[in-house]
């Protein structure tokens, strides 16, 4: 279920005209977001809560501060941006 918002989102950051640099920092973020899911066996949008994504922002594979603030950039475009995903 996940792709399906992860397909669209990306598609309205085309649209919004992101630069290509943000789409492709953005798909590898998705993309690790995706495997931290996965790792913790969520398999529904709904079951994601608010503990799940401070983890993954800030221990997911031990990112560096850099990684952090893209990871919570991601989470902020794709929760609170335009696109309206969830």
């Amino acid at each position: 279920m996940l792709h399906r918002y992860t397909n669209q989102f990306l598609e309205y950051c085309q649209l919004a005209d992101f630069s290509v640099r943000s789409i492709q920092a953005l798909t590898i973020r998705l993309n690790e977001f995706k495997a931290f899911l996965k790792s913790q066996r969520i398999r529904s949008v709904k079951k994601i809560t608010y503990q799940h994504l401070i983890n993954f922002v800030a221990d997911h594979k031990d990112p560096s501060i850099h990684v952090r603030k893209s990871r919570v950039r991601l989470l902020t475009v794709f929760y609170n941006g335009k696109g309206k995903y969830f």
